[in-house]
């Protein structure tokens, strides 16, 4: 009977203790981690810009760039020379017609240089002669605006429907939009896949097409965004032509209840 009664008390020991132990294990045990959001991004293969510079030394000048291919990120250094003898002042200074004006020198000491940077926008002028003005207001009295007329032919890559494709509406619908993509002659490509900057509110496709007797595709996006809210993304599409392995196509949406 005593010895039942101490092999009872010793089970009983050791249930207590195995109940501790996983008591404690359960405590020092690391909560479930939730699921990160995505935080890497895709910004397109690296590009190197297709640079220039020029020296501008009179309040008025032209500038003829030398032809550049579509999607080119054209980017030129215009150098102000102040060849007076007094500070010369860029007060404000505009571009128009598929050129901006990233930065310029506010003031320009006698004798110096200063500089206006300008970008080209060339995506959606594939084929066409970018011609423009840019405008600087000066503290000059005998010229108080200096002009800068440039022009530059933008090679056709490709012929796109839509550069921007828009989402707009309910999320309770089937919101799609697409852009037919047909290459050009001079630069024949097949397209070899597509790459998205953020993909958490669009899913999106490819196939091929025929249109007006070319060989093209049709790039479609669709919205999976389940609340209202605004779409940016980017969409870009890559291609087995050396010349422009890839090149994007915008989409933007704003989604309703």
């Amino acid at each position: 009977m005593k010895k039942h009664l101490l092999f009872s008390g010793f089970l009983l020991g050791l249930m207590g203790i195995i109940v501790l132990s996983w008591g404690w294990c359960s405590m020092n045990e690391p909560a479930p981690t939730k699921k990160k959001p995505r935080t890497h991004f895709y910004f397109g293969l690296p590009e190197k810009p297709v640079y220039s510079k020029s020296v501008v030394d009179a309040p008025k000048s032209t500038y003829v760039f030398q032809p550049v291919l579509q999607f080119d990120l054209v980017k030129h250094d215009f150098i102000i020379r102040n060849t007076s003898d007094r500070v010369l002042e860029l007060k404000k200074v505009q571009a128009c017609c598929g050129s901006l004006v990233e930065f310029y020198s506010r003031e320009i000491p006698a004798g110096k240089e200063g500089v206006i940077q300008t970008v080209l926008l060339t995506n959606r002028r594939g084929g066409e002669e970018i011609t423009g003005t840019i405008r600087a207001m000066t503290n000059d009295p005998k010229n108080p605006e200096w002009t800068i007329d440039i022009s530059c032919f933008v090679k056709k890559f490709a012929d796109i429907s839509v550069h921007t494709i828009m989402l707009v509406g309910s999320w309770r619908k089937n919101l799609e939009g697409s852009s037919v993509v047909i290459p050009s002659d001079d630069y024949p490509f097949t397209i070899t896949g597509l790459k998205v900057k953020i993909g958490l509110d669009i899913t999106y496709e490819y196939r091929e097409i025929k249109q007006s007797g070319k060989n093209g595709y049709l790039i479609t996006a669709r919205n999976i965004r389940k609340t209202p809210g605004v779409i940016r993304d980017t969409i870009y599409v890559q291609t087995d032509n050396q010349a422009r392995p890839e090149f994007m196509i915008r989409v933007r949406g704003k989604i309703t209840d």
